[in-house]
């Protein structure tokens, strides 16, 4: 602690002991207006030295020099200002917000017991600590804010980023339900295919199995042309036949065609028939004299009918059996009729 310097207007001992007992006897006025500047009174300009004590009056001595204060301690106010700076710097980088609170709260912390410190007269830099506290509520504050900003933008982007799912999600849904879609019909069409491609097989095995008969049975083509195949009689050739082959039978084949149809039918491929034994060879159509052979030619009208005879040699070799293939329409559908050669 500083002591205060003597003062330069003394007052007499007597007055200065009535008023503090304790107090130092001052100089004497009368010596001090005669001195010499820088010299003591009647001393010729000597240094000055104190006045003896005044009897009754307790002496003091000479006065002691004044103690130097101590230095301030401005440490904590400037730390907390560059704290401060330091804070408030980094928090406004937006993405820094979350590494800015640590220094700005310590200039706040820093810039408060700088506050104190002054106050108490250890320090003196004020300005300092409460530029600290300043800035360090200012860092707090943008550190926050930008907390709050990066937080919302997240959450934005988030956001975003889940309708762009949501709606990838429903763009896949509805391609795969339309690939399923497609995929059922295919199936549907595939399977409809099937279907009718096995109903036209089958509808094409029931008309084969439906155009192999025996003698003795009918048939009606869709146009209304009735075929009924007699069953095959002996035959014997006049006198007059055309190369009769040796070893062999010979059988007449009869046939009876019937238009049960609306409209007038023409007899395309219905001549002679086509006659194979059990082996599949052709057999030998029997021409002679006799006016017994009939072959129907032109058209046949409605409810007509007319009959067609032809004669055959079946060889002995040939088995026991043998076929007639009758031919009719545009197309040649062929019906087949066997049985014994009889």
């Amino acid at each position: 602690m500083t002591l205060p310097a003597p003062s330069d207007s003394p007052k007499p001992a007597e007055e200065a002991a009535g008023a503090n007992p304790w107090a130092p006897p001052g100089p004497d006025p009368s010596d001090r207006a005669g001195a010499a500047p820088g010299g003591v009174p009647g001393q010729g300009g000597q240094g000055w030295s104190p006045a003896p004590p005044t009897p009754g009056a307790p002496y003091w001595g000479p006065f002691p020099y004044p103690m130097p204060a101590p230095p301030p301690r401005n440490g904590v106010g400037i730390a907390a200002m560059v704290i401060g700076v330091v804070g408030l710097v980094l928090s406004l980088a937006v993405l820094l917000f979350w590494l800015s609170w640590l220094p700005a709260l310590l200039a706040v912390i820093l810039g408060a017991v700088g506050l104190v410190q002054v106050r108490k007269g250890i320090a003196t830099n004020r300005g300092m600590a409460l530029a600290g506290v300043i800035l360090g509520v200012l860092g707090l504050l943008v550190s926050t804010g930008a907390g709050v900003f990066v937080v919302s933008e997240v959450r934005a982007v988030e956001r975003e980023r889940k309708a762009e799912e949501e709606a990838d999600q429903a763009r896949y849904d509805a391609a795969m339900k339309e690939a399923e879609e497609r995929a059922a019909k295919e199936r549907e069409r595939i399977e409809a295919e099937r279907k009718r491609l096995e109903a036209e097989r089958e509808k094409a095995a029931a008309d084969e199995k439906a155009r192999r008969l025996s003698f003795g049975q009918s048939y009606t083509y869709p146009d209304g042309l009735k075929v009924t195949m007699g069953k095959p009689e002996r035959y014997v050739p006049d006198e007059t036949v055309f190369r009769a082959p040796k070893n062999s039978r010979f059988v007449q084949v009869r046939i009876t065609i019937v238009n049960t149809g609306s409209a007038n039918l023409a007899l395309e491929g219905a001549g002679l028939p086509f006659v194979r034994d059990a082996n599949g060879g052709l057999l030998l159509v029997l021409i002679d004299g006799s006016s017994r052979m009939q072959v129907p030619t032109g058209s046949l009208a409605v409810g007509q009918t007319v009959t067609s005879l032809t004669a055959y040699a079946v060889p002995n070799t040939a088995g026991e059996s043998f076929s007639v293939e009758f031919n009719h329409g545009s197309v040649l559908k062929h019906v087949t009729w066997s049985g014994p050669v009889g």
